[in-house]
């Protein structure tokens, strides 16, 4: 089944931008510099490499569902997580902002979570029972 790729509208750009900034989590200037930043960033996952459009395929298809994916390949409210890649803060607990922001997959943004600084997830994800037992040694 082919799917045609859809870029991110316009408008769910605005609204996470939006609800970001109202939150107090934003330290974009503005909406354009959020979207400037947006634009220029290479559709691709920053900690495993998946592509947007592959995102795509993999949720379009059914190849893996979830309550959050669109159903029957049509978006709705609550409903279109795993469509584009989601903004994630490499240090969880920053604002969002030029420095520290960078595209994830659907599956990685979920797996790092609040927990992980971004370059420790990477770290975790190519050893994660290793880097999970090394927290637990004691450092001298």
């Amino acid at each position: 089944m082919d799917i045609l790729y859809k870029p991110k509208p316009e408008e769910k750009l605005k609204a996470d931008f939006l609800r970001r900034r109202q939150k107090g989590l934003s330290s974009f200037v503005d909406l354009e510099e959020f979207k400037n930043w947006y634009k220029v960033k290479e559709k691709v996952c920053h900690y495993c490499g998946l592509k947007e459009e592959e995102c795509q395929k993999i949720i379009m298809t059914g190849i893996l569902t979830s309550n959050r994916f669109p159903k029957d390949g049509v978006l709705g409210r609550g409903r279109s997580r795993g469509m584009w890649l989601e903004v994630d803060r490499l240090l969880p607990k920053e604002n969002y902002s030029l420095e520290n922001c960078v595209l994830a997959c659907y599956f990685c943004n979920n797996d790092k979570s609040d927990v992980f600084h971004g370059l420790d997830y990477k770290e975790f994800q190519n050893n994660r029972v290793g880097f999970l037992r090394q927290l637990l040694t004691p450092k001298d």
